[in-house]
């Protein structure tokens, strides 16, 4: 199975465009033009029960594919609580 790290060096070595991108404070890189739907998957990050921002703004999810990563993006995690 090919590593998430491993399809980024590929695309590196094909000269396609990577990106540093923060997810929860620790530094990745990404396939230029990725989106947030891309990333979540290629992590391997559960989407259930979880909210993703990007730069302090939540990401519905309905726009993850929609919502293509930049240069410098911050992403948060959160997972949801219930309470009350």
């Amino acid at each position: 199975m090919i590593s998430s790290q491993q399809s980024v060096t590929q695309a590196a070595a094909l000269n396609s465009d990577v990106i540093t991108i923060t997810i929860n404070e620790q530094s990745q890189q990404a396939v230029n033009q990725s989106n947030l739907q891309q990333i979540i998957d290629q992590l391997g990050l559960s989407d259930v029960g979880h909210v993703f921002s990007i730069n302090n703004q939540v990401i519905p999810r309905s726009e993850w594919s929609n919502t293509v990563l930049s240069e410098g993006d911050h992403i948060c995690l959160f997972q949801a609580i219930a309470g009350g």
